[in-house]
């Protein structure tokens, strides 16, 4: 019995070799008594493994997995929606600072020229502005990602 012939019977018997090599297994086994033996008895323990019964999940195994598995998509998508909400209410403060900026400079040096005061109660007003600005974009963007994950849930 040559060493590689033995190595394929346990394959032989679950019939996962490729037609060359069952070929030669086949000859090899016509051949030699104690190769066809051990052939024989891989074939007995492949048939009663297959007779063997297949475990079966709990009733609800299934259910609770695909419920696990939606719930993991639904919070991956509501992160990458908050991602872009934020970022959105993050560049839509900018934007506003930056303008209102741009015509607070314009409005208080033209006033601060024709009045000849100082500008100090208009920037504290606008940094109060630029304040509640951001504040409010990071309430709103707070409260739409709540919404839409009870919405989430809901559904």
């Amino acid at each position: 019995m040559s060493a590689h012939v033995a190595e394929l019977l346990a394959l032989a018997a679950a019939g996962a070799l490729d037609p060359v090599e069952a070929a030669r297994v086949d000859q090899h086994l016509r051949e030699c008594a104690s190769c066809a033996a051990e052939a024989a008895e891989w074939e007995r323990l492949v048939g009663r493994l297959g007779r063997m019964p297949a475990p079966r999940p709990p009733g609800d195994l299934v259910a609770r997995t695909v419920e696990a598995v939606e719930r993991r998509l639904a919070e991956r998508s509501d992160r990458v929606w908050n991602r872009v909400a934020l970022g959105f209410s993050v560049a839509f403060a900018w934007t506003v600072a930056v303008v209102a900026w741009m015509v607070l400079h314009l409005v208080t040096g033209e006033l601060a020229l024709r009045l000849g005061r100082p500008v100090g109660p208009v920037a504290a007003w606008y940094a109060a502005y630029v304040i509640v600005g951001w504040l409010t974009a990071g309430a709103a963007a707070a409260l739409l990602g709540r919404r839409r994950q009870e919405e989430r849930r809901i559904a």
